[in-house]
């Protein structure tokens, strides 16, 4: 597996080397717009409805709103700046340590793996010493880390030989319980209580995530699968017509920009 990240555990004084692996994909079946007369692709254009043309990617800025309609421009280096710029770019940097059953698990976003960097020995017995500490102790570390543009909080955990990182969200990013107001109901009865509590003993059980597949996904799948064996509804691009130079593909915009914003810097040398 490719790492997506390089950089350092900021453990005290010692700087260990990691880098950052997927811990989790996304496997939902994904469907493209087709045109149902040919089956070619559907093209998003970059279009200024004022100006009524196609705009190029050189033309474009960012602008956060602050009223309906109205935006604040930003230029990239001001953007740039605001988010630290490469200052503080490959280093994950613990700030506390705490008990797992701290952390409510609304707060959790992605997870990622961490894995050795380092090729010295003197690294890599860096990176086993924090792990067994952390493992010994049952604590997890709250951490902050720039992946990709944004900085952002998290926990590391050591999980089996490895660390997991667990990034999350801000405290402010959630959804506060007082805004919802449940209605008011009467009492439960004590027999309601021994009812409801016997029918949840009965769904106690070991949790085996294999025995809950995602059932839509494999109806998808074999769904495809169907229509390809029988040649029902399958449709593939011929040859297309020459397509304006300001037309382009969105997603394929997208990828690029995602692969582009995995470059990362080197790893820094074990202290």
């Amino acid at each position: 597996m490719r790492a997506f990240w390089t950089g350092d555990i900021a453990f005290g004084l010692v700087t260990i080397p990691v880098k950052l692996y997927p811990a989790t994909k996304d496997l939902t079946p994904q469907f493209h717009q087709l045109h149902t007369t040919c089956g070619s692709r559907i093209n998003m254009v970059r279009r200024c409805p004022k100006c009524a043309k196609d705009v190029e990617w050189a033309e474009i800025g960012k602008g956060h709103e602050v009223e309906k309609d109205k935006y604040v421009l930003f230029t990239k280096e001001e953007l740039a700046a605001l988010d630290g710029g490469e200052d503080d770019k490959g280093t994950i940097e613990m700030v506390q340590v705490i008990s797992p059953a701290e952390i409510d698990p609304a707060y959790i976003d992605k997870t990622y793996w961490i894995g050795p960097g380092g090729k010295s020995p003197k690294s890599a017995r860096g990176y086993e010493l924090l792990r067994t500490v952390l493992s010994d102790m049952g604590r997890v570390a709250v951490i902050k880390v720039k992946l990709r543009t944004r900085p952002r909080i998290g926990i590391v955990q050591a999980k089996g030989k490895l660390f997991a990182l667990h990034t999350m969200r801000f405290s402010d990013e959630l959804v506060a319980s007082t805004e919802l107001t449940p209605p008011d109901v009467k009492p439960i009865t004590d027999r309601e209580r021994e009812m409801a509590e016997a029918l949840v003993e009965e769904l106690v059980a070991p949790f085996e995530p294999a025995k809950l597949p995602d059932e839509y996904r494999m109806k998808v799948l074999a769904a495809a699968d169907a229509k390809v064996a029988g040649g029902e509804g399958v449709a593939s691009e011929g040859a297309a017509e020459a397509k304006p130079a300001e037309v382009v593909d969105l997603a394929d915009l997208l990828a690029a920009s995602i692969t582009k914003g995995k470059k990362a810097p080197k790893a820094k040398k074990s202290a």
